[in-house]
Parts: C-alpha cells; structure tokens; sequence
C-alpha cells in the first residue's frame, strides 16, 4: 500500500527537533516492518497544534491526497494531527473524501473503520489537553512576570538570563539618539526611523526600523530604569488572539541599573507624545489625524467638512507650483467631500506672517485683549467644577466599591460581577481625577498668565525673524489652520498653557 506519514513538533528547540528526527526514522521502519511504499513524509516544525495556520506541509498533504498520491496517512498520535477539534474532524473527513483513510498508531485505530462519535472523543481529549497545558503555561509565566522575568529579545540590552539584562553599550546610543531627536529636535517617530535607516542602524533582529518600532523605544519605560511587565496575555489558546491585561494588573520593577536615558526625559517623551495625539485629534470634526513634520504644513491644514489633513502636491510648468489639497476630495472626489479648495504654499506662509505681525503691533492692547479673554473662559471653568461635590462623589465611589468587594467575599455575587462593577468604578474615579487636575491646572495657569503671555510674544517674535521656516517653528504657535469648501481659511493659535510643550526649546 502506497501511504504517507505526518508528524508535527509543536517548538523549534533543539530536543523537539531531534524528536522529529526519530519520527521520520519511526515511520520508515514502520512501512518497511508492514510491507508499504512510503511516499513521503510530511513534517511540520515549531509549529503548534491547535490551529491549521502556518502548517505548510499538511496543507501539501491535503493536496498530495486530492490527486491520489497515496492511499493512506499513517500518524503517531491524534495530538499529533490536531490538537483542535474542530480541525481534526474538517480534516479527517476531507481525507475520506479522498478515499483515503487516516490511521493513528498509539490509539489503534483509522478513521475508515472507527465510527466518527470514537474518533470525536480522541480530539477532544487532545484539545483538553491542550487547554491544560495552556494554563499550566499561563500560570508560570505570571509567577515569573512578578519576580520580574526580561523579554527573550529587547533592543538596548543583552539577555544574561531570565531576570537580568545587561545594557548593550552600541544600541544604547541608538536608543539615546532617538530621544534627542524626539525631545530636542522634535522629529516624529517616522521621520526618526527614516534617519537610522539612513545611517544603516538594525533593529535588533536586523530589519529596518519603522515608526512603530521607535514609537516602543519610546514608550517603554524600561529605558528609564522602571520595568513592567506582565502587559498582555492570551485570551484563547486556539485562536492565539492577544489582549490587554488592566494596567493595575501590571507588575512594576525598579531596575535603575538598566537606565539607559533618565526618568524624566523619559517623562517629558510621554508628555510630548500625549500632546502631539491631544494636538491632532482635537475633536470633531478633526479626528484621527496623525503627527508628521515632513512639509512645511504636514497636518496642520485641517478640512472643515471631512476633518482630514490636507497634503502637498507639486504642479510643474514653467515654474513649480507647491499647493496644498483636501485628502480625502483629491482620491475620492465630492462623493465623500465637496472640499475642492487648493492653497498655494508660498501665499499662506506670507498670510501668516503677516497675521502674526499684526497681533503684536501693539503688544500691550495685544496683552490686555489676550488676558482678558484667557481669565474670562477659565473664570467660567472654574464655575463649572465644584469641587466639594467632586470630592463627596469619590468617597461615595469608593464606599460602593468596598461593598461590592464585601459581597464578593460573602459569596453573593461571582468575580465576574465584581470586575464588571470595579471597572465602571474605576472609570468614573478616572473622570473625576481628570476634572480635578484640569482645575488645578486651570488655577495655576491663571496665576500665571502674565508670564505665559510674554513667553506667546516671544515666540511670535523668534517666528517673524525666520527666514526660512519649518513645520516645528510653525506648531509652536499654531494648533491647526482651518478651511472651508468656500475657501475661507482660520488660523487657530494654540492654547496659551500650551505654549513650548510640544515643540523643542531653542
């Protein structure tokens, strides 16, 4: 009989695959034992059972059964062929539709003579295995991500063992380097990934970097001495999908000696980031928008009516022509936005100049105007927050939280529950938090608003003795420039305590 043999290693260690070795020698003594024509064996390494992805070579199985190719798939174990149930039966009857049967040395039996409800429990009892050894794994890795464990591979460091990473002094400047390009230079994450590919820098598994990638360096506070781990766990075994674990699930590690940069430009990282996002994403209709310093107004100009950036295009004649144009009207047309405005380069810049010039004509009428507008909106801020109630609404917050914790451990509602409740907790705590430092924020900026004010003439003044100007120098004044379908153009000036914080000090 012509057959074939599968087996399949779940890991690419060096014992798993020396297993292999001895599957392939056992199926070659098992057809010569019983007289078969082996026609090929299929094999599959460091791949796992409970999904048929990535299985390269028993899909080639598939296909080789399709034609004929053999008579019969001879497999060590039912593990061995699908750890899934549900793929484990899809493929045995496949395999019948071929006429050709599927025999499973260890238990004894083929699919051809043993009834499918038989061949059901074997798959089963595979899958539960597998969901086992998943949590088995699952509760180990916890136990380690609280004594610390390092991730196998991190850029900046060597791994000496399983809870001790030793900084790699090459990639260290790397990763210094983009800091000083973010903080100082104020570059975005996609133009820095740019430069190091420029320069020829690997990431740690030899790839060129992307935005992405630097955006980790960025965000990870392991380079600051402060490691976490524990962030992410696998939601289901079968499908392998990755979810977020709650940040106060987190496990946090002081490890100053792995510092690479220090806390607090690592700080100012996280501000600088989370003002670029507040920055780009300003509500409706500006939504989604993303940070970029390539051109001179990369996302900057907003449309009104799709609330998507403007880009640069380039008309050539005799003379180029630089001009800006709505996104979403130039590769959709009016079907998704009417908005067929063009703004040439050149003129807005010398309109902004000149607007700006005119604010400042008269500083102390431009003083008076500014700070009377800024303490009558933040007068009424401050009218809205009670700050009283505010608190009173905490201690309520938590007081129901307690209870609910004491209905739990009285048995009266499941665990279920109580996240579900915490949760929605935690999210007003949240709120109320976010109001008071808004407030607080609210107080000190009046306090000082005088300073703030100079400090907005001053970056005006840097601005108008430019002569050539930058996409940076532009977005230390400005929060985005607004047009509408019948071309009217609004500068909106960013936020007075805004001021210097998402741009480099020169």
């Amino acid at each position: 009989m012509r057959i074939a043999a599968y087996c399949r290693v779940s890991t690419e260690k060096e014992e798993q695959q020396d297993s292999l070795k001895h599957q392939k020698q056992f199926f070659e003594e098992y057809a010569q034992k019983y007289g078969h024509t082996l026609v090929r064996l299929y094999a599959d390494e460091g791949i796992s059972g409970t999904s048929l992805k990535k299985r390269d070579e028993f899909v080639r199985l598939i296909k080789d059964a399709k034609i004929g190719l053999f008579e019969m798939v001879v497999v060590k174990d039912v593990s061995r062929l699908a750890r899934n149930t549900v793929d484990f039966l899809q493929s045995i009857r496949t395999l019948k539709g071929c006429g050709v049967n599927t025999l499973f040395i260890t238990a004894n039996m083929d699919s051809l003579g043993e009834s499918e409800f038989v061949l059901t429990l074997f798959g089963a009892m595979a899958q539960e295995e597998s969901a086992n050894l998943s949590k088995r794994v699952k509760f180990g890795k916890k136990l380690n991500a609280q004594k610390g464990r390092v991730p196998q591979r991190i850029y900046g460091y060597d791994r000496i063992d399983n809870f001790t990473l030793a900084i790699n002094l090459s990639e260290a400047r790397v990763v210094r380097e983009i800091y000083r390009l973010y903080l100082e230079e104020g570059l975005g994450c996609r133009t820095i990934s740019l430069q190091l590919n420029a320069q020829g820098v690997k990431t740690k598994f030899d790839c060129e970097w992307n935005p992405r990638g630097v955006r980790r360096i960025l965000t990870n506070s392991i380079y600051c001495g402060r490691y976490v781990n524990n962030k992410y766990e696998i939601e289901d075994y079968l499908t392998g999908k990755q979810v977020h674990i709650p940040e106060e699930q987190h496990y946090h590690h002081d490890r100053p000696e792995w510092a690479i940069v220090t806390p607090e430009e690592f700080d100012t990282a996280q501000k600088l980031m989370n003002s670029r996002r507040k920055q780009y994403d300003s509500g409706p209709p500006f939504m989604d928008a993303r940070f970029s310093t390539k051109h001179l107004f990369s996302t900057l100009i907003k449309c009104e009516h799709c609330g998507q950036s403007f880009y640069q295009k380039h008309y050539t004649y005799v003379n180029t022509r630089v001009y800006w144009k709505c996104r979403t009207n130039d590769q959709f047309t009016a079907v998704r936005c009417d908005n067929t405005v063009t703004i040439n380069e050149p003129e807005l810049l010398e309109e902004i100049r000149a607007y700006f010039a005119s604010l400042i004509s008269d500083k102390q009428h431009f003083i008076e105007s500014v700070l009377s507008d800024f303490h009558k909106s933040h007068e009424q801020a401050a009218k809205k927050v009670d700050t009283g109630a505010i608190e009173q609404k905490r201690k309520k917050l938590l007081a129901k939280k307690e209870r609910y914790q004491e209905m739990y451990a009285n048995d009266v509602i499941t665990m279920a529950e109580l996240k579900l409740k915490t949760d929605a907790i935690a999210e007003e705590l949240q709120e109320i938090d976010c109001d008071i430092k808004r407030y607080e924020q609210s107080l000190a900026a009046q306090k000082d608003s005088e300073n703030i004010i100079k400090t907005y003439i001053r970056e005006i003044e840097r601005f108008l003795s430019l002569e050539t100007v930058t996409n940076l120098d532009l977005r230390r004044i400005l929060d985005h420039i607004s047009v509408n379908k019948s071309g009217v153009v609004t500068v909106i000036l960013k936020n007075l305590e805004d001021i210097g914080t998402s741009a480099p000090t020169y």
